[in-house]
């Protein structure tokens, strides 16, 4: 991209995002307001979202693991926790206007604490976030039965999630493709280009499905929050991680909305919506929707915020620079570097 066109791409990219929030925003309050829901008389228990929070932090643990597993698998040599760490760190980069500034963190905080190049760390960056959204993707797919009579807005959507459920399988092969036609090309001393195995990248779908459970789980306390009467958790718990997890993945596909806010918060509403009209009119069930789904993402943000504020204040000592870039003889063969040419006094006097 061009020096003009990203600049225009940064100006135009954060007012895009402002303008989903305003629309999203007035589309929630008109339906609060059609609905004549008095916010007063919600009754909320606070018990129940402390452990929604937490759960939503486990998630996110379950997603980190397969990143370290990721890194350590390309060579980079970092603790488990300074990885962990700079993963919850870099989670706030998210709600910034400019897409990938998770990246960006998670690159500049392990280039301090170990030195990390920055490809291997961004490109694990992304095939662990391309692995979590493809488990989300497969879960919502394959729960869309249990979550009843649903819009068109969701039920033609059915192909686009499939396509994400395909993409970091698809792309690891590509990549393995393309790093192996690239390689013949480049100079057997040159740093090895990332290349994620693809079993491991399966083995990250897991890591994905886990974290998708545990959110489904802490949707469904938020519910019980506001909503007494609901039915047992173990009762609506399949409509409740198929809710969340397309919900998750709708936020993601939206890429100018910082952090998913809103396109989560409206399908989380239309999913919703029905199973709560139970013992609500459409429009009363429509208002506690967007009640819920607001309700999580503070929920969620105020435990992410915490966590990274905590984390940043321990922040480990700087790695020791490796010996070997004191002593360029002892560097590894995939960071050599041509040495510079020898130099000839006799030879270089014009």
């Amino acid at each position: 991209m061009s020096t003009p066109a990203r600049r225009l791409w940064r100006v135009v990219n954060p007012l895009v995002g402002v303008a989903i929030l305003v629309g999203v925003g007035v589309y929630f309050a008109d339906i609060l307001s059609a609905s004549g829901f008095d916010l007063r008389t919600l009754t909320v228990r606070y018990e129940l979202l402390v452990p929604a929070g937490l759960l939503y932090l486990l998630a996110h643990l379950c997603w980190a693991t397969f990143w370290v597993r990721l890194l350590h698998f390309e060579g980079v040599r970092v603790s488990g926790f300074a990885a962990v760490r700079a993963y919850y760190v870099s989670q706030v980069g998210k709600y910034f206007p400019v897409k990938g500034w998770v990246v960006v963190m998670r690159v500049g905080m392990l280039r301090h604490d170990a030195h990390a190049h920055a490809l291997p760390v961004g490109v694990t960056a992304v095939y662990e976030t391309l692995c979590s959204m493809a488990a989300g993707a497969l879960v919502g797919v394959l729960l869309l039965p249990q979550l009843g009579v649903l819009p068109a807005q969701v039920t033609g959507q059915t192909t686009l999630i499939l396509v994400v459920v395909a993409l970091p399988l698809g792309l690891g092969v590509l990549n393995r493709v393309a790093v192996r036609l690239v390689s013949r090309r480049r100079s057997p001393a040159a740093r090895a280009l990332p290349s994620p195995s693809i079993f491991l990248l399966a083995q990250g779908l897991v890591h994905g499905v886990c974290g998708h459970c545990l959110l489904g789980l802490s949707l469904g306390l938020t519910v019980r929050a506001v909503v007494p009467d609901a039915p047992s958790l173990f009762e609506t718990y399949p409509a409740d991680l198929g809710a969340n997890a397309l919900a998750y993945v709708a936020g993601f596909l939206v890429a100018v909305a910082p952090g998913g806010l809103g396109p989560r918060e409206t399908m989380l509403k239309l999913l919703l919506a029905p199973r709560l009209a139970a013992g609500l009119g459409p429009e009363a069930a429509a208002a506690l929707a967007v009640v819920v789904a607001l309700l999580l993402r503070v929920v969620w943000t105020t435990a992410e915020v915490a966590l990274a504020g905590v984390l940043y204040l321990f922040r480990p000592p700087a790695a020791p620079i490796p010996h070997h870039i004191h002593h360029p003889e002892l560097l590894d063969p995939t960071d050599q570097v041509p040495p510079p040419p020898p130099h000839h006094p006799a030879t270089d006097v014009p």
